[in-house]
């Protein structure tokens, strides 16, 4: 790649010094490096909300990307620093759990990473471990080079259920404009319908359509995101805060 590109994915916040530190070194170190930001609003430990983002947002790249995702970075015992190879682009991040949500057994390599800390304080690994292997891998060292390889700590998230005629699924994400995400994608639910109606009842609001584009949904409707997942949305209104879900929240699908 003529001119790499490293994104960043975390859970620092707008106001914190992080981004300019971990920015300051990638371009110091790698020439010609484009960084970008995804996000770096993701809710504190939150790993299922990170995955969801991550998800949608960071596999698009181009081969070669490398991507620092830090979120509850921290190494423990049977959860070191890792880089993970999927689809041809690079994941620096944690063993914590969060990359088996991602990619499963799916991944093409998994490397637990033997970089060294320059400082005496082990409190940043995005700056010192995930910048290091940044460098390492856009200059074209092999990851194997970089640790050894590793299987992911598993860990699994809850997804949509089908009980006989209910679908129970779960909100996973709300985004800024207030449209919550279900945590079904619209060729699931159409693939489950089979042509059926459907109801989903939310204190006392039911809706049973799907809605083309966020215009139509001028009361609170279902539609389906650019992402694949049903959401729901309410023009130019916090929908989330009108039908008073959160993330987490379990919600019916009665299937007629």
């Amino acid at each position: 790649m003529s001119s790499p590109i490293v994104t960043l994915t975390t859970d620092w916040g707008d106001s914190s010094f992080f981004a300019g530190m971990v920015k300051g070194r990638l371009y110091s170190a790698i020439p010609d490096v484009r960084v970008i930001d995804i996000t770096h609003s993701l809710k504190p430990y939150d790993l299922a909300g990170a995955a969801f983002v991550i998800r949608n947002a960071c596999m698009g790249f181009p081969a070669g990307t490398v991507h620092i995702i830090d979120i509850l970075s921290e190494e423990k015992e049977g959860e070191g620093f890792l880089v993970v190879q999927y689809n041809s682009q690079y994941y620096l991040c944690t063993n914590n759990g969060l990359p088996y949500i991602l990619f499963g057994d799916t991944y093409q390599q998994a490397v637990e990473l033997t970089a060294y800390w320059t400082s005496k304080f082990y409190n940043f690994a995005a700056y010192e471990i995930f910048c290091q292997s940044a460098k390492s891998i856009l200059s074209g060292t092999p990851i194997s080079e970089l640790g050894r390889d590793t299987v992911l700590v598993e860990r699994r998230l809850l997804r949509y259920m089908v009980n006989g005629d209910v679908i129970k699924t779960h909100v996973c994400h709300i985004d800024t404009y207030g449209n919550a995400y279900l945590d079904i994608r619209y060729d699931e639910l159409m693939e489950i319908l089979q042509m059926r109606s459907f109801d989903l009842g939310i204190r006392g609001v039911h809706i049973n359509e799907i809605k083309t584009s966020y215009a139509e949904c001028t009361q609170s409707a279902l539609t389906v995101s650019q992402s694949g997942y049903m959401e729901l949305a309410l023009y130019k209104n916090h929908a989330a805060n009108m039908l008073g879900v959160s993330v987490g929240d379990i919600l019916d699908i009665k299937i007629k």
